[in-house]
């Protein structure tokens, strides 16, 4: 039986995005769950965590760093722009360090430890600059998080936002990381344009299912359903994904590719 990674992101954004995400945790349906933690109300979600038997569950909580959307009044960029200014050479190495040691800070004070693993909204921590500063980070820490990574990419047809994600900088950071003796994923599966239907989401974990090693880490944004926004436009898709991810169909669909939801090993 082979061993699939779950990771849900974005804990911490609103209260239907954190229900829909213990749900799932209640329920055996994660691996674990990345925190966002420059949102104003990030400690009171924290506090939830302790009705949780996350630390004897099994389940994983990882520090979701951001730099492309305005979450509190902290400094951002564009995603345009930051990945154009990392690969230019172009964005301020002090405001990006010190964004990154504020969001571990967070995490921290409001959780009592490091993190398990380290990720990005919007892939952001394997771009030039924004690497380094998080690897600084850790080695300042001392500590020794599995990080993710976006490639290779396991895909049931090619898709030019899959490839963009996979060359944001992905193999580059393995690389560093494993230099700094830190663990990566071997794969990674669940993108797609956050335009499909309940059911379409369902083929497309089938085909993430069956393509995917042993090591790959899937990823999905489950919550409850909430009004789509500026603030959260794939508030439709996060409740289509919640409906799957918590349906008889979907156990069924690990047993028939002989998967199971497991802690990350790696």
């Amino acid at each position: 039986m082979r061993s699939i990674v779950l990771i849900a992101d974005d804990f911490g954004l609103s209260p239907a995005v954190d229900a829909g995400i213990l749900e799932l945790v209640e329920n055996g349906r994660l691996s674990g769950f990345g925190c966002l933690t420059q949102l104003p109300r990030w400690f009171d979600a924290a506090k939830t965590l302790d009705q949780m038997p996350i630390e004897t569950s099994g389940v994983q909580v990882g520090l979701h760093l951001n730099l492309s959307q305005r979450f509190g009044g902290a400094w951002h960029r564009p995603l345009s722009l930051l990945i154009s200014g990392a690969h230019a050479g172009l964005l301020p190495r002090d405001r990006i360090r010190e964004s990154l040691r504020t969001q571990w800070d967070r995490f921290t004070q409001a959780l009592g430890r490091a993190p398990d693993y380290v990720d990005g909204h919007q892939h952001v921590h394997q771009l030039p600059v924004v690497r380094e500063c998080l690897l600084e980070i850790l080695a300042q820490e001392a500590v020794h998080p599995w990080v993710r990574i976006t490639s290779p990419i396991i895909s049931p047809k090619p898709m030019i936002k899959g490839w963009m994600i996979a060359h944001l900088g992905a193999e580059t950071l393995r690389q560093l990381a494993l230099r700094h003796g830190l663990k990566t994923n071997g794969s990674f599966a669940g993108v797609y344009g956050f335009d499909q239907s309940q059911t379409g989401y369902a083929h497309l974990m089938g085909e993430w299912l069956r393509a995917s090693p042993g090591d790959t880490v899937i990823m999905c944004h489950p919550g409850h359903f909430a009004n789509a926004s500026t603030d959260d436009p794939i508030a439709p898709a996060r409740a289509n994904e919640l409906g799957f991810l918590r349906s008889v169909e979907f156990g069924d669909l690990l047993y028939a590719h002989d998967c199971r939801i497991a802690t990350p090993a790696f």
